[in-house]
């Protein structure tokens, strides 16, 4: 009898009431081991687990997905298992791991999936499924590289052809040691932010490391406030930060003169001291109104 993926893990959390939910992947310490179930991540403390729950766990996790893998040396590296580099990394400098997030709509032939996504990269030294819905390639430096729009509207066909969404994140390119594996861990709980079908990591930081802790200061949140004062002026900053400060470009975008665009600076500025030609004070600005926009 085969359980659907949630069904699994409302077991397994019934089961294990102290494991403990994560927002997204993480390595074991020495009190607590982390597994993965259908993509959602917990951790049960070692205290808690007999030798036989914890090889029952293992076995129905995401990192127990199927045999192939377990012996891929690139798997086993990147998820802790060896701190072996594998041998096909020798000529090589340096590779990024692209993360590919599928949700299926039906039952789709994922050997003719899978050629279709490997078949947009060039140079692929390795690739693997981490569970059942995370296609990860690992790829080195190439010259032909598509664009992030390119990539987006061949996706939508993949969609289409195979009834199934798709969420790419292109990570940054890393040279290959003991770190790797580490960074690829950032890497999964960095795209778990996304929300579009093509993220990078210059895409999602801002998300993931500044806006957290700015929604978290009372300092921050007085600020916004102080800057929301004055009407429109999220527009204004918005496509300022879009046009990395270039008031002609940033006047054409918000369909105004640039003279009243100009006034517009002077008035904020007068209200709040803050410069908006000014990088420092226009990064600040746009950081505080897109931190606090929900």
């Amino acid at each position: 009898e085969t359980m659907n993926n949630n069904e699994l893990l409302t077991r397994i959390r019934n089961a294990f009431p102290n494991a403990k939910s994560l927002n997204g992947p993480s390595t074991d310490t020495a009190e607590e081991k982390v597994l993965s179930f259908a993509g959602a991540w917990l951790a049960f403390r070692k205290n808690d687990l007999t030798a036989e729950q914890l090889t029952i766990l293992q076995t129905l996790s995401d990192q127990n997905f199927d045999d192939q893998r377990s012996t891929n040396p690139w798997y086993r590296f990147l998820t802790h298992q060896t701190n072996d580099v594998p041998n096909s990394a020798e000529q090589i400098k340096q590779v990024r791991l692209i993360q590919i997030h599928l949700t299926f709509h039906d039952t789709t032939n994922t050997t003719e999936l899978t050629a279709a996504l490997k078949s947009l990269f060039n140079c692929i030294v390795a690739s693997f499924y981490l569970n059942s819905r995370t296609l990860i390639i690992v790829q080195t430096k190439d010259q032909q590289v598509l664009s992030n729009d390119e990539l987006e509207s061949i996706l939508q066909t993949v969609e289409s052809d195979f009834f199934v969404k798709v969420q790419l994140f292109l990570g940054n390119f890393w040279p290959i040691d003991q770190q790797l594996p580490l960074i690829f861990n950032e890497e999964q709980a960095v795209f778990a932010k996304s929300t579009v079908p093509v993220s990078t990591l210059s895409s999602l930081a801002l998300d993931y490391y500044a806006r957290p802790q700015l929604r978290r200061s009372s300092l921050a949140q007085q600020l916004t406030t102080i800057i929301r004062q004055e009407a429109d002026i999220q527009d204004v900053i918005i496509a300022l930060y879009h046009n990395a400060g270039n008031l002609s470009s940033a006047a054409k975008q918000l369909f105004i003169h640039r003279n009243t665009l100009q006034y517009r600076l002077e008035r904020f500025r007068d209200l709040t001291s803050f410069n908006l030609k000014n990088m420092d004070d226009l990064v600040l600005c746009y950081l505080l109104i897109t931190s606090f926009n929900d």
